[in-house]
């Protein structure tokens, strides 16, 4: 049997309570200062409400379904005696729109997500970490002065000074393909 088939209808009104729930504790906590710090945090967020809303668009879809092959089987009813049929029709269209909407809100967090590909949190700069060794040089050891005067090139500034030396044009390899240009957004 298949597992949707097993679901009775206390099961999916739970679910969809928890799905209440859950959406007013990711709000709560994604707010104010102890919320998400990290740029990929967000991408994640991000694109599981997209899923999400890409998944409540499908649940209109198959609501409406459910309301459809009801009542062409003639089990809905309407508590004043009338045909359900209109109610149902209002129903349909209240549906279809919501479909509509949370697809949209699906692809507008995709996009979102989409924009924040290249973001990164912004780490130590170079700039803060000069000044912490800067700060760490003054306060060093008396036990390691010799090995300072043995060693006054920080690894830094050594790899810094390789990095500028570029290698005599007889010896750089070829570029097998020009460089494209780049197109700016």
């Amino acid at each position: 049997m298949d597992e949707v088939d097993t679901h009775t209808d206390e099961d999916i009104e739970r679910l969809a309570g928890g799905l209440y729930r859950q959406a007013r504790d990711l709000n709560q906590s994604v707010e104010g200062r102890s919320g998400p710090t990290r740029p990929e945090v967000l991408y994640s967020v991000l694109g599981n409400l997209a899923q999400a809303a890409f998944g409540m668009a499908r649940t209109a879809e198959q609501i409406d379904a459910v309301l459809d092959r009801e009542l062409a089987a003639g089990r809905l009813g309407h508590d004043r005696g009338l045909d359900p049929t209109p109610v149902v029709v209002q129903a349909h269209d209240a549906l279809a729109r919501a479909y509509e909407q949370a697809a949209e809100l699906g692809e507008s967090f995709r996009r979102a997500q989409g924009a924040l590909t290249a973001v990164h949190g912004a780490t130590d700069s170079a700039d803060t970490l000069d000044k912490r060794e800067v700060a760490a040089a003054d306060q060093t050891a008396p036990e390691l002065e010799p090995a300072k005067n043995d060693f006054p090139t920080s690894i830094k500034e050594a790899l810094a000074g390789q990095a500028k030396a570029e290698p005599p044009a007889a010896q750089r390899p070829s570029s097998p393909h020009p460089s494209r240009p780049r197109r700016e957004p």
